[in-house]
């Protein structure tokens, strides 16, 4: 007899870590969109200083923002190569192994 098919507690929990990971990169993406909005109008502060500190700020938003979807897009390949239902032999090892008791 086949053994009963459960949902798998690793895929579980990546997919949890998926759902943060994306809101966090959302919050990321609009970190800085204020201080550079009010850097760009040029109501803040001007001149050569200003000019170099806001290209900085807005190249280092752009990079973060890089880095936390190369986050996400690393949890959802994780994700991929787990499968949503293992038997329940597997789901218990899982368990062990995620808990460190392996």
């Amino acid at each position: 007899m086949a053994e009963r098919m459960v949902p798998s507690p690793r895929h579980e929990r990546l997919r949890q870590l998926l759902l943060e990971a994306e809101t966090r990169a959302h919050e990321v993406r609009q970190a800085y969109q204020h201080a550079l909005a009010a850097m760009r109008s040029g109501k803040v502060w001007t001149g050569p200083t200003a000019v170099t500190w806001t290209t900085e700020l807005g190249e280092r938003h752009q990079r973060l923002g890089q880095l936390a979807r190369r986050v996400v897009e690393a949890i959802e390949e994780e994700l991929r190569r787990h499968p949503p239902l293992v038997t329940e032999t597997e789901a218990n090892a899982m368990r062990r192994e995620m808990a460190g008791r392996t």
